[in-house]
């Protein structure tokens, strides 16, 4: 008998790489002539980011920059700030060829050390962190059907995914921002905090609709005032992706990052700092994936010959559910010694762990709040504080086989003082998550039946009797006697192929 394997294409995700690279940071510097002499360092902020980045048959290229601010306290006493920026290259080898692959990187700062030399000169050592994802479309054929008599097929439809493909586009903000009537003219920029996050995305015919928010919390000194003044913005944004193949039936990952921010005084005619001017540039990426269950055969033997069965684990992932919400998080904390009032406080997001249970999502992390105030003497003081958080989302689902990599960021940062030793912080968070839902099986890629090897029965017997257990597949024992599941099953009076309980069943020797 001529045999006939009718074959699928099925599509995943393959990863080639996943490492993670560091990148030192061993530098020193001088503050220009226009900054005060340091009497005591505050903090020392990095934030990295990529700047661009490519592949080379086995080699992986990133440039990137990070933004060092150095915040201080002059010999005057006076809040003071200086900005510099590191420059990076780094070239990484890998052991596959990736050119034609997607490449995600994402970035953070692993440590930051700095001390004071001089009062004028630096020192800074510290690292960076880059995860480095490469991946591809890869194509594998399963057999979904076998045209031979003698051939048991166990059948089966499986909610397979095809990953549509992944997408990246930067786009452009440049935004005048203004401040409110009332505050004092702009002499310099203490601090800058961004962030990017993506509050919804619509798939249309070919194209990803994006929209999301830009946050910018600017603490500049003001002119004839000792007192920072706080400058806190929303910029909305959206911006169109096209990816080829996507509909509306399609689930999309998108994520924003902030790749590169300048923001300066804006100077007016009249020659005062009234707002400030921001120039930024935001990388948005999306992963797609498009839903359609398959019929597989996912085990076959031969009743009545020699077969030789190939089965490759194919893992199919398919995003379950989009979560973009805003978090609040609150709490009282106490503080070591009794102060008089805060001058500055900003918040930084600590790495995050999810767990999955009871149908529950669980986002554990704690926000490093961040604090200068002033002490009963005037004298200015740094102060950190971690508060922990728990996001819970109910996913209701089933939370077998589901991960999710969570992107938080800060959106603002309040706070009110309850008492001359503690505080109370109130820290609004965006977070944005797609949860992932894993199927791995084992598939048949490749079979074949040996016709002129017929396998050994005792053909003296029609039926041999079969002790089962309860919870036993009638597919196992069928395979295990070389025999038909519909036979077992028509014999012995059966509705449903797992047992209930245990029995005594005829199976025929075919």
């Amino acid at each position: 008998m001529e045999e006939k394997a009718l074959k699928t294409s099925v599509y995943v995700n393959e990863n080639l790489v996943n490492e993670l690279l560091e990148v030192p940071i061993d530098v020193d510097f001088t503050l220009p002539d226009y900054c005060g002499d340091i009497s005591k360092i505050f903090k020392c902020k990095a934030v990295p980011r990529i700047l661009s980045k490519a592949v080379n048959s086995k080699s992986i290229i990133i440039d990137g920059v990070v933004c060092i601010t150095l915040i201080y306290c002059d010999k005057e006493g006076k809040l003071s700030s200086f900005e510099y920026q590191y420059p990076f290259n780094k070239t990484a080898d890998v052991s596959v060829d990736i050119s034609s692959a997607n490449l995600c990187c994402k970035i953070k700062t692993e440590y930051i050390n700095c001390r004071a030399v001089t009062g004028r000169k630096v020192d800074i050592h510290g690292a960076v962190g880059i995860t480095v994802k490469a991946f591809k479309r890869k194509c594998t054929d399963i057999i979904s059907d076998f045209d031979d008599d003698s051939v048991e097929l166990k059948r089966g439809v499986t909610p397979a995914t095809v990953p549509m493909g992944y997408a990246e586009k930067y786009l452009i903000i440049e935004e005048d921002i203004r401040i409110s009537q009332g505050k004092p003219l702009v002499k310099s920029i203490l601090r800058c905090d961004t962030a990017a996050s993506v509050k919804e995305t619509k798939v249309i015919n070919g194209k990803a609709v994006v929209k999301g928010d830009m946050t910018v919390n600017i603490l500049y000194c003001g002119e004839e005032t000792d007192t920072p003044q706080c400058i806190k913005t929303v910029i909305p944004f959206s911006q169109i992706i096209d990816i080829i193949g996507i509909t509306d039936e399609c689930k999309c990952e998108t994520k924003a990052e902030i790749s590169f921010c300048e923001i300066k005084p804006k100077m007016s005619v009249s020659g005062e700092n009234k707002g400030f001017t921001l120039n930024a540039k935001i990388l948005l990426s999306s992963n797609s994936y498009c839903g359609n269950d398959i019929a597989v055969i996912t085990d076959a033997f031969s009743k009545k010959y020699s077969a030789d069965i190939k089965k490759d684990k194919v893992c199919f992932e398919k995003i379950a559910i989009n979560i973009n919400e805003n978090y609040t998080c609150k709490k009282t904390v106490n503080l070591d010694n009794d102060i008089t009032s805060m001058v500055d406080l900003w918040c930084s997001v600590m790495p995050s762990t999810t767990k999955f249970e009871n149908g529950d999502m669980t986002v554990s992390s704690s926000v490093l709040a961040c604090m200068i105030v002033l002490n009963e003497e005037g004298n200015a003081q740094y102060l950190e504080k971690p508060i922990e958080f728990e996001y819970t989302y109910k996913t209701e689902i089933d939370t077998s086989g589901l991960y999710c990599e969570p992107q938080i960021e800060i959106i603002s940062a309040s706070y009110t003082i309850v008492s001359a030793n503690s505080v109370e912080i109130v820290c609004e968070l965006s977070i944005n998550a797609s949860v992932y839902e894993k199927n791995e099986i084992m598939l048949i890629s490749e079979m074949t039946v040996n016709h002129e090897k017929p396998i050994q029965k005792n053909t003296d017997i029609a039926l041999t009797v079969y002790f089962a257990n309860e919870g036993e597949d009638i597919w196992d024992i069928a395979r295990k006697y070389n025999s038909s599941v519909d036979e077992i099953m028509n014999i012995n009076n059966l509705e449903a192929d797992i047992l209930q309980k245990s029995k005594m069943l005829l199976v025929p020797m075919l």
